[in-house]
């Protein structure tokens, strides 16, 4: 598993691109999972293949991962939570990428000075 962390402005949009490689299977779903902590039962966060992630057109075994800026209304900022992503296959369950996913405090044009 590759280990990166993750950090954004809370209340924005970000999109992420991603390549799944030496798989020579069919992937039936990819899974962007974040916690508070590892142990929960519970995520915070879920984005699933077609639901927040989609599959590159133009470049082979590429995802990107969308996370609209309501995502992450009730996430607490300047904290880190953990994520990971997740593929998964008729035969096999990989986590490929995972680490912290923090939100930073940084409002200054929020939506009451978006007129």
């Amino acid at each position: 598993m590759e280990k990166i962390n993750f950090n954004y402005i809370k209340g924005d949009t970000y999109a992420r691109g991603f390549r799944i490689e030496g798989l020579d299977v069919p992937i039936k779903q990819v899974y962007f999972t974040v916690k508070e902590r590892s142990s929960d039962k519970n995520y915070v966060l879920q984005k699933t293949l077609d639901n927040g992630i989609t599959q590159d057109e133009e470049i082979p075994n590429r995802y990107v991962l969308l996370i609209a800026a309501d995502d992450t209304n009730d996430f607490k900022t300047n904290y880190d939570y953990v994520f990971d992503i997740q593929i998964v296959s008729d035969l096999f369950k990989k986590t490929i990428i995972g680490g912290n996913f923090r939100l930073e405090d940084w409002d200054i044009t929020s939506k009451v000075n978006e007129v």
